[in-house]
């Protein structure tokens, strides 16, 4: 799913809805992520995605979007320079 996300501007988009509003919350981020990966048919679970992460964040083997996502960045965003 990782792979999709990187080439695929739409499920970016998709993904940082799901961050920004799990951020919001509190909560939401694993099952936000696993049911979006259920609808494009990749089959994870909401702990598979929290343990995902950890080890992204353990690696240091993270993309510019990833870094954005977890910076707060908003990339893309009409005005940008």
């Amino acid at each position: 799913m990782r792979n999709a996300v990187l080439e695929d501007e739409d499920l970016q988009e998709q993904v940082t809805s799901i961050v920004n509003m799990a951020t919001a919350n509190g909560s939401g981020l694993g099952d936000g992520i696993a049911t979006l990966a259920k609808t494009h048919g990749y089959s994870i679970t909401s702990d598979e995605v929290y343990a995902h992460t950890d080890v992204l964040r353990q690696d240091g083997d993270l993309t510019d979007f990833e870094l954005e996502k977890i910076s707060g960045g908003n990339r893309g965003s009409a005005g940008d320079c």
